[in-house]
């Protein structure tokens, strides 16, 4: 779950467990950011960015910071699950980057910020 304003990523939060439901966990990571005090309002949003049904494996989020063509300041997080390897999760948080933050190219470069096994 990432706290978004204006396509800006403010914060991230994720729940795994074993007998964990997708909704759920949803549900509980929309909580620990509404704690934080971030809540759906004008032009900002929680949004539930990547899921996963997977009982076991890794789990990987990356972090960029970097400037639009404009010059606004974004920060992005990248999620990717693999029953695989911790490689293969981190190839699919870079393509779950790319498909939520247009503006992102791979020479901005990015930041491991989690890295987990379930």
């Amino acid at each position: 779950m990432v706290a978004k304003k204006l396509g800006n990523s403010l914060a991230v939060e994720w729940v795994a467990a074993k007998d964990e439901t997708v909704a759920s966990a949803t549900t509980k990571a929309k909580g620990l950011l509404q704690k934080q005090g971030y809540k759906k309002r004008k032009l900002q949003d929680l949004h539930t960015q990547a899921t996963t049904s997977l009982s076991s494996g890794h789990l990987i989020i990356i972090k960029t910071k970097y400037k639009t063509k404009i010059g606004n300041a974004r920060t992005s997080y990248g999620c990717g699950f693999s029953d695989n390897s911790s490689a293969e999760a981190e190839r699919l948080a870079v393509k779950n980057l790319r498909s939520y933050s247009w503006g992102w190219k791979p020479e901005f470069g990015y930041e491991l910020h989690a890295r987990h096994n379930y």
